[in-house]
């Protein structure tokens, strides 16, 4: 199937962008709930979120590279909105009165008191990491001329999982455990978000090959950017 080359988003109008959307969502919403869970796997502390938020950074690739950087954006937005809603709702919920035979009201405060902090973290480490993953999947296509995906799924994910990394961490978690354990983590995590993106290239390449054929289009983005 011979695909449609287009070079602004005018050109065409996308089919399923708004389900992978959802989709794209959702999963966040899930890492977000994980996220506040410290997890020791054969002495590598990270979060439990590095179980489903690798997912989003390849969503992030596939959402670029299929239908650009401005409406990539758009769904960035959204998950970001999505995030301070999670957080405004649990703390309600925490205020909230229990149920007199509902036992578990400090046990669920304590899991989502740090809400605050962490949503803070996560929105500031959200805008720098994804907008920087898109940035390079676009400039990077249009460079290798839509040919090498793999490559620019890599590049993408080192640069924007480095920043989004260093910047949840820091403010997450600083002041709550030493800088050498802080450090440690960072660079667990990191390396564990870049090694999940090689090992789902298989999945990955072919799946946003697929919606490409989907869609029917090859998007280049020579056109301008806007983050907002």
């Amino acid at each position: 199937m011979t695909l449609k080359i287009t070079s602004a988003d005018a050109q065409w109008q996308p089919k399923y962008f708004a389900v992978i959307t959802g989709l794209f969502c959702g999963l966040y919403m899930i890492s977000s709930a994980l996220v506040s869970k410290m997890i020791d796997v054969h002495g590598v502390v990270t979060s439990a979120a590095i179980i489903i938020f690798p997912i989003c950074a390849i969503i992030t690739d596939i959402l670029t590279e299929v239908y650009g950087f401005n409406r990539a954006r758009q769904a960035i937005w959204t998950v970001l909105a999505c995030t301070i809603l999670f957080a405004i709702f649990t703390q309600i919920a925490i205020i909230l009165p229990p149920a007199g035979f509902w036992p578990h009201q400090d046990g669920f405060a304590a899991i989502f008191a740090s809400t605050y902090r962490i949503a803070l973290a996560a929105c500031a480490a959200w805008i720098v990491g994804e907008f920087s993953n898109s940035f390079v999947v676009s400039k990077m296509k249009i460079f290798q001329n839509a040919r090498h995906m793999a490559v620019r799924f890599i590049s993408s994910t080192v640069v924007g999982q480095f920043l989004d990394t260093i910047v949840f961490f820091t403010i997450a978690f600083a002041g709550t455990m030493s800088w050498k354990n802080l450090f440690w983590t960072m660079l667990s995590s990191w390396v564990l978000k870049v090694a999940y993106e090689i090992v789902a290239l298989p999945l990955s390449v072919p799946i946003t090959n697929l919606v490409k054929k989907w869609e029917g289009i090859e998007h280049f983005d020579r056109q301008e950017l806007h983050i907002v």
